[in-house]
């Protein structure tokens, strides 16, 4: 929680002016992404309803790139964006939050956000939409999110590389905590014996390894 921070989103133009910047159906949707146009994700979010608009609640490190944005798409909406309190609320297990080392580095599909029930594929067009969609249709999601263990008592830096048995690489760390590690990896990589370096930069191996959703 001390991690996330909260943009209230308030103004009659608010809804239709976050269902063009956001991978979900605000309406129905209670989690999403932002992407830039290359259909990358600059911050994952989870989303609240409140009185004349909505919540945003994201990682901190990524609060001021994403209300820029977000000032320079407003044009002539008729909306309000500011920085508030975070509420108390339910943040889904797996939630795939990203950092500044980790923005838009992956589309919203390889932080399984599809299976997560973060984006929507009908409501219409939003930025980075393009490449999002070509993607869903052509079913070729070639990385997915997993959860694997790694014991080290050394720090695992976000976005290392996760290497296989000869060497290539193979994915790449979204988060890590205690031992804890989401990672993006090839879809074909995941019964390979993988590893990585952490922060001390000691070979560690990865374990345990299972699909996010």
């Amino acid at each position: 929680m001390s991690k996330l921070s909260a943009l209230a989103i308030i103004g009659s133009d608010a809804a239709t002016f976050l269902q063009g910047q956001t991978t979900c159906d605000i309406h129905t949707d209670k989690l999403g992404a932002f992407c830039n146009p290359k259909g990358r994700v600059i911050s994952t979010f989870v989303l609240l309803k409140i009185e004349n608009g909505f919540l945003i609640m994201l990682p901190k490190s990524l609060l001021a790139t994403i209300q820029k944005n977000l000032q320079r798409y407003k044009l002539r909406a008729k909306v309000e964006i500011t920085e508030t309190d975070l509420p108390e609320c339910h943040f889904p297990e797996n939630m795939p939050w990203l950092c500044p080392e980790t923005s838009e580095q992956f589309i919203p599909q390889w932080l399984n956000l599809d299976i997560l029930g973060g984006i929507s594929f009908t409501k219409g067009c939003y930025t980075g939409q393009e490449i999002v969609a070509r993607t869903h249709y052509l079913g070729d999601v070639k990385r997915r999110l997993f959860l694997a263990y790694c014991e080290t008592q050394s720090d695992i830096t976000p976005n290392c590389a996760i290497f296989d048995e000869s060497g290539a690489t193979v994915g790449n760390v979204l988060t890590a905590q205690n031992g804890r590690v989401q990672c993006v990896l090839n879809v074909e990589s995941e019964w390979a014996k993988l590893r990585l370096n952490d922060s001390q930069n000691l070979e560690q191996n990865l374990v345990f390894l299972e699909k996010i959703q």
